[in-house]
């Protein structure tokens, strides 16, 4: 049975949204049922950039040393840093999160044209080791995301349930670094498509069920995920770093990394690459192989 698509969405590409309080009704959209979806960030000219800058990126280093790189590219790349701190992206994580908020991680979840590749149905907070779960990821399109692309499938309202066991599958084509699924079966009735246009974003909690099927198209699907948590947040597994993007840290439960001063530079290279072994570490519990 093909699931139903979310209806409505708001655009905050002229950053008025929240003037006439559309934002304020899909806080509270987000907070009933785990997930926003789809809100309007970027124009077609900045979205065509930013997929520019990327795929630009992705050639400077080749194929598959690009996929090492492109994991906290933010560190040593300054366009990638400005998307992190965008306003029409933090603005809503804020309203979520509070006014002090870090970017805990920054990756991509990429599926090449008529790709095999996909995500099953998983919980971030199952493994990532972030406590108190004042976690908010924003799914950012930099090509459309259509229903035949295999877009986000969302399990409205299991982020008020209790975090599920899961397996590792280690599964070929799952974009999981572990394959990780939930234990038991998901009731498909429930489940929300939220496909987005390029330029568009939606938001889900890291307690909520969700995943997505392969890419049945001739573009690629390219989906950059932006990790933010509230700074009173604590990585349980280690001292991990992340990057202030809004208010103040009073806590200091993180390493906080600074603005790239020289792209790839050698400081901003290595800053990148302990920040690599350290996520690596907490997520796998094993040394990271550069």
């Amino acid at each position: 049975m093909r699931a139903p698509v979310r209806e409505g969405g708001i655009d905050l590409k002229d950053k008025a949204a929240s003037k006439h309080g559309q934002l304020e009704a899909a806080i509270e959209s987000f907070r009933a049922d785990g997930f926003y979806s789809p809100i309007r960030v970027y124009t077609d000219a900045e979205t065509a950039k930013l997929r520019s800058q990327f795929e630009e990126f992705e050639k400077r280093f080749g194929q598959p040393e690009s996929k090492r790189y492109i994991t906290d590219m933010h560190l040593i790349t300054r366009w990638a840093w400005d998307v992190v701190h965008e306003p029409r992206i933090v603005e809503p994580v804020t309203a979520i999160l509070g006014t002090n908020v870090l970017l805990w991680s920054l990756n991509w979840f990429i599926k090449e044209p008529q790709d095999q590749k996909f995500v099953s149905y998983h919980q971030d907070a199952t493994y990532w080791g972030l406590e108190p779960h004042d976690v908010v990821t924003a799914w950012v399109a930099l090509s459309d995301a259509s229903e035949a692309t295999g877009p986000m499938k969302f399990v409205p309202g299991s982020h008020l349930e209790d975090v599920r066991e899961h397996d590792d599958t280690f599964g070929e084509n799952n974009l999981l670094s572990r394959g990780q699924v939930i234990d038991g079966a998901i009731d498909e009735a429930s489940v929300v498509l939220a496909p987005l246009q390029a330029g568009e974003m939606s938001l889900h909690d890291v307690r909520l069920i969700h995943g997505s099927t392969p890419n049945l198209t001739d573009d690629r699907r390219i989906g950059m995920v932006l990790r933010y948590c509230a700074t009173h947040v604590t990585q349980t597994k280690l001292r991990d770093t992340a990057v202030l993007v809004h208010g103040e840290d009073y806590y200091g439960n993180f390493d906080l990394l600074p603005r790239p001063q020289v792209e790839f530079g050698e400081a901003e290279l290595a800053r990148h690459l302990d920040a690599l072994k350290r996520s690596h570490r907490a997520l796998h519990s094993k040394d990271y192989e550069s």
